[in-house]
């Protein structure tokens, strides 16, 4: 059986340091895709970088992420946003909760690549209040990325700003669809939208606006940091990288295991990988 954990891109291995803080997450690397992105590469370079990689949508609808940037990228328009659905709508499934909780600092470093490749200066973080670990551990992680000028205005002194609010609500399975979540933060009533038009070209406050989900950002630094062609050796030849998957035993009320495997994976290794079957079995 493979080895998974040495494919992993967004949950920490077993023995990895916490990356919770700034300092350990900057030791690991973190912030390197930033500053090297802002300073060094254009918004269509991260752009074909991103769709290079084969990244996906974790969301659901499995779309080309950069394709759905450059899509907003390219609208002329002075006013853009980004929104990060970091929603679980199944509460029973743990992918946003645990990188918030785990991995805060990488999440809001891809928020703000993303921002920084399709000209928005205005960020969302959309979740669970619920997560009260999650929405702690990612509010002290923007705390310590304004401090340090990595959110901000004039981030790491070059022209870029981008500012980023945490939105927290609970109000069910509905809260993760979009158009839900561009209502709710303009303050009406959380209802779904017919589209199109889409978010892209008509989303928050009428403005050209991305919505990824949370893992679909977290995976943009590696992306930025290692290279397209390293992060699409691991997947599929259509679907790079890889996906977190909440796997629970068949114990009433046992907490289940977060793991993350690549593209292609089959159900058996990833039983055996949550450790719940031989991998004879």
């Amino acid at each position: 059986m493979p080895e998974f954990e040495t494919t992993y891109r967004v949950l920490r291995r077993r023995g990895e340091p916490d990356v919770r803080s700034l300092d350990a997450y900057r030791r690991a690397g973190g912030y390197t895709a930033l500053e090297t992105a802002i300073r060094e590469q254009t918004p269509e370079q991260i752009i074909q970088q991103v769709i290079d990689a084969k990244l996906r949508g974790r969301g659901g609808a499995g779309r080309l992420t950069g394709e759905k940037w450059r899509i907003v990228r390219n609208i002329d328009d002075n006013q853009k946003y980004v929104i990060c659905n970091a929603y679980d709508a199944d509460p029973r499934a743990w992918a946003a909760r645990s990188l918030l909780e785990r991995n805060p600092h990488q999440v809001i470093e891809g928020i703000v690549l993303a921002a920084y490749a399709v000209g928005a200066t205005e960020a969302y973080l959309f979740t669970r209040n619920i997560y009260l670990e999650g929405v702690a551990s990612v509010q002290r992680a923007l705390n310590e990325a304004l401090e340090t000028n990595l959110v901000g205005r004039d981030i790491l002194g070059t022209e870029f700003s981008c500012t980023i609010n945490v939105f927290g609500v609970d109000i069910g399975f509905m809260g993760g669809e979009e158009t839900v979540q561009i209502a709710l933060i303009k303050g009406r009533r959380g209802m779904p939208e017919q589209r199109p038009p889409f978010p892209a070209q008509y989303g928050l406050w009428d403005k050209p606006t991305a919505i990824n989900c949370v893992e679909t950002l977290a995976n943009v630094p590696v992306i930025v940091r290692s290279g397209a062609a390293e992060f699409a050796s691991v997947g599929t030849e259509m679907t790079g990288g890889t996906k977190i998957l909440t796997v629970y035993d068949y114990v009433p009320d046992s907490e289940p295991k977060v793991i993350e495997v690549p593209f292609g994976t089959t159900l058996r290794e990833i039983l055996h990988h949550a450790g719940y079957n031989r991998p004879d079995s």
